[in-house]
């Protein structure tokens, strides 16, 4: 049995299973360096870890059954993982990312080897898994769509890629054997039109086996279902299966062997039809895929003629050209590129413009060639290296050609926005590792001696290029995205308020809102735009209370729609509104439903651009942000003078000073009026300094003032109060 059992992992598919576990647990081993900076009670909630991304608390609590998540693919991913190993949903989504993000390197190890180059795919694959601009999107606590984006990006073509690669000739094979016939051509015509030999053309007709066996017609069938399926995870894989769908038929064409293409394109047909037509085209395509090896003559002699192929190969065409898909992709991009307000199109052709929130979100900053390079590898001639061997990648093996797209998604960062840079790391892995394993394969000529020194290689190449993130992967960790003392003030909600509350929090934690209360919330990742984005913040940055009371209650009588308090207006009608609000004269605004403001030390750190959303002038159509900055330096303060001790510049003297802490918040007021206020915060280590139109704001004096505060009393009932953040009954 021993005996078996070495034999198995000797043959190219044990060899395969223990390699490709190796990567695995190699980029695991690798990612869990971050693990120990996590070993913090400041980064737990009742013995469980904190999340460190928005989005992830989305699909946590729609794996819950909350929210709009609920039934969505990554809900449910997170729901079964719970389930099997009797978890929460909180703790999948912290582990998940490590473990998903590791899976990467088994699939770039696959794809290594559809290359002809599995031995690399040890190396390619951890790389792959590592590159900075993937794993920063996949550390603990990141669980997002982005787990499954890059992985079915590469699975949903793997199937053919392993179909195709060794039946696809190469272009110096093509170009060889076009050298070798046109120096045969006048000898061929003197002697009578000899017979050339059969690998003249650099053809293999048996290279790969027969391409309609039928392992291989349901890998197709197969891994065209999962490309369909790929679509329901993220708005990319429409554009990319219609690429994938075109790009089988192109290689077999160009690239197909001699007496194959036809085979080709009839198992393009069955990995084209599920992928863009769902369970009829699966449907379709098994059908055919019966005729061709099923016992009934008729059927058989259908399923082979050629104009049945053609007119399938329309129906792909016809289902590849959807308009509005393709429309979709350009709002979508649209979304990235543009800078300015969000419009909205009234019926009098008038227009009602709001801030757009793209300006403030780091995922779409703009990135320069060399921060990309940076994302592909910490060592940027390594990560040049990796585009230049992707260049031989294309010559050499012409399925390389499936991730083309993800070279030009992660190029695409430059205008695009940080988020799309993930797609360049199987690129960047695949160009530095195939050619070495190939020029490897050059000098060892032995077959036994081929394989342990490609191995022996790889490895090399994994500890020399793997040794920076030795010390990137702790530097990389953030940590939870929500401070403790905000989670614990969302979690009180959940039991303290009636299940038909609406909760005003800014979107940046709407979702949060969503998994720690299961209260719907005013605005959220997925409603941050136009009116979503605007009426929020005109609460914050407001100095009115009784304003922002109106605007509150006047959200919920219009079924706290965000979008329902403008409707039909335009940019006159919106101001005109917002002062009616704002006036004394007018009565209060009655609504049905309960309302609870949260504010936040957290939201001091966002206070510019809420300040501008908030202050947005619908005529000017522009807002100007409140002053807040950041202080880096070392400082002393005195709450007894106000003076305030910056390292290296010269005393400050504040006008107010507000110091919090675990056990309370100290306040001291100074008879100074020159617009400097520092907010200092012990347990986090923030300090803070802003001007007097930020400090007079509510989403600072709610958290700083007197509960009982008359400005506040007539309008705002406090019922959570941690210091760190307050939530208050809208009244």
């Amino acid at each position: 049995m021993l005996r078996a059992a070495l034999a198995a992992l000797c043959s190219p598919g044990g060899r395969a299973v223990l390699l490709g576990l190796l990567a695995f647990c190699t980029a695991f081993a690798m990612r869990m360096l971050e693990y120990p900076a996590w070993q913090t009670p400041e980064y737990q909630l009742d013995g469980e870890y904190l999340l460190a991304t928005h989005d992830a608390y989305h699909w946590t609590a729609g794996a819950d059954g909350f929210e709009f998540g609920a039934g969505h693919p990554m809900s449910e991913l997170v729901r079964y993982v719970a389930l099997l190993t009797h978890s929460t949903s909180g703790e999948v989504g912290f582990w998940l990312p490590s473990v998903m993000g590791s899976l990467l390197a088994v699939a770039v190890f696959a794809w290594a080897a559809a290359l002809g180059g599995m031995e690399a795919g040890l190396c390619a694959g951890v790389l792959a898994s590592l590159a900075p601009g993937f794993l920063a999107r996949t550390l603990l606590g990141y669980c997002d769509t982005d787990l499954v984006t890059l992985l079915f990006a590469l699975v949903a073509g793997l199937g053919p890629g392993l179909w195709l690669a060794p039946r696809l000739r190469t272009l110096p094979g093509m170009a060889v054997a076009l050298y070798r016939r046109l120096r045969r051509g006048p000898a061929r015509a003197a002697g009578g039109g000899a017979t050339p030999d059969a690998g003249d053309d650099g053809d293999d007709g048996d290279a790969g086996g027969d391409p309609l066996a039928p392992r291989w017609m349901a890998v197709l069938l197969c891994s065209g279902l999962l490309g369909w399926w790929s679509q329901e995870w993220h708005s990319m894989f429409p554009y990319l299966v219609r690429y994938y769908a075109l790009l089988v038929p192109g290689l077999a064409v160009v690239f197909g062997r001699r007496g194959r293409r036809a085979d080709l394109m009839v198992g393009g047909l069955l990995y084209a039809l599920p992928m863009l037509g769902g369970w009829p085209g699966f449907a379709g395509a098994a059908l055919l895929a019966v005729g061709l090896r099923g016992p009934w003559p008729f059927l058989r002699a259908l399923a082979e003629r050629r104009v049945v192929h053609a007119a399938l190969w329309l129906v792909v065409l016809w289902l590849v050209a959807d308009a509005e898909v393709f429309q979709t992709m350009l709002r979508s991009a649209q979304s990235y590129i543009k800078r300015a307000g969000d419009a909205v199109a009234q019926p009098d052709g008038d227009v009602l413009v709001y801030p757009s929130v793209a300006q403030s979100i780091i995922e779409v900053q703009d990135l320069s060639v060399a921060e990309v390079l940076a994302y592909f590898h910490p060592w940027i001639p390594a990560a040049l290296a990796g585009l230049a061997g992707f260049g031989v990648a294309l010559v050499a093996r012409p399925a390389a050609l499936f991730h083309l797209p993800l070279a030009v998604l992660a190029f695409l960062s430059i205008k695009l926005g940080g988020r799309m840079v993930m797609f360049g790391a199987p690129v960047m892995a695949l160009g530095i590792c195939m050619p070495v394993h190939w020029l490897a394969g050059l000098v060892l000529r032995d077959n036994f001696y081929r394989t342990a020194g490609r191995l022996l290689v790889s490895a090399v190449l994994l500890m020399l290029l793997g040794a920076p993130y030795l010390e990137v992967i702790p530097a990389m960790t953030q940590g939870p995205i929500l401070n403790k003392r905000h989670a614990a003030a969302l979690k009180f909600l959940r039991t303290n308020t009636p299940e038909d509350s609406m909760i005003w929090n800014w979107w940046d934690w709407g979702y949060s809102t969503h998994h720690f209360s299961h209260r719907s919330t005013i605005a959220d990742g997925a409603s941050h735009g136009g009116p979503s984005l605007f009426v929020p913040a005109a609460v914050y940055a407001s100095d009115n209370p009784r304003f922002a009371r109106q605007l509150i209650k006047y959200a919920a009588s219009k079924g706290n729609i965000p979008g329902n308090v403008f409707e039909g207006m335009n940019n006159h009608d919106a101001d005109d509104l917002m002062r009616k609000l704002a006036a004394r004269k007018e009565p209060l605004v009655a609504a049905q439903g309960r309302q609870y403001l949260v504010v936040s030390f957290d939201m001091l750190r966002l206070g510019f651009w809420i300040t501008t959303y908030g202050r947005w002038d619908f005529l000017a159509r522009e807002g100007r942000g409140y002053q807040i900055a950041s202080i880096s330096k070392p400082l002393q303060f005195s709450m007894e003078n106000g003076v305030v001790l910056v390292q290296n510049m010269d005393p400050v003297y504040a006008e107010s000073i507000d110091v919090f802490d675990d056990t309370g918040l100290q306040r001291q007021m100074y008879f100074r009026f020159n617009g400097r206020h520092f907010i200092f915060n012990r347990t986090t280590g923030d300090k803070l300094v802003i001007d007097d139109d930020m400090y007079n704001t509510l989403m600072v004096q709610l958290l700083l003032s007197s509960p009982e505060d008359p400005r506040f009393t007539p309008y705002f009932k406090l019922v959570f109060d941690n210091v760190h953040t307050r939530v208050y009954e809208v009244l």
